[in-house]
C-alpha cells in the first residue's frame, strides 16, 4: 500500500513538474510575441520575400524574419532586450519599395510612417 502511495506522489510530482516547464514555455513565447513588429503590406511574392528576407537579415538587433505570402505580412522577432524602432523599420521597407499599410509594434500601430 505504502509502495503505491509513493508511486501516486512521484507521478503527480512529474505530472506538476512538466505543467510549470509547459507554462513557462508558453508565456517566453507570448513574450516574445509582445515584442514582434508584424506588418502588412499590400502584395507580396516569392521575388518579395528573398528581397525582404535578405535586408533584414543583415539588421542588428533582429533575431528572425518571417514572410507570408498567404497573409501579405512580415514579422520580425527581436534579438533578446532589443526594441526596433517602427520609423527605422518603415525605412527599411521603403527602401525596398514595400510600404507597409500597417505596422503593429510594442509601441503602437501604425497605418502612416512613425515619428519616431
Amino acid at each position: 500500500m505504502l509502495s503505491l502511495s509513493r508511486r501516486t506522489g512521484l507521478v503527480a510530482g512529474v505530472v506538476l513538474m512538466v505543467a510549470s516547464v509547459l507554462t513557462a514555455s508558453v508565456a517566453s513565447s507570448a513574450e516574445r510575441e509582445k515584442t514582434n513588429t508584424v506588418m502588412t503590406v499590400g502584395e507580396m511574392c516569392g521575388g518579395c520575400v528573398k528581397k525582404i528576407t535578405k535586408r533584414f537579415d543583415g539588421v542588428e538587433g533582429i533575431a528572425k524574419v518571417q514572410c507570408s505570402i498567404e497573409k501579405q505580412s512580415v514579422t520580425l522577432t527581436p534579438k533578446d532586450r532589443v526594441r526596433l524602432s517602427p520609423k527605422g523599420i518603415w525605412e527599411i521597407m521603403e527602401s525596398i519599395g514595400k510600404t507597409p499599410t500597417k505596422m503593429v509594434t510594442p509601441e503602437g500601430t501604425f497605418t502612416s510612417k512613425p515619428k519616431k
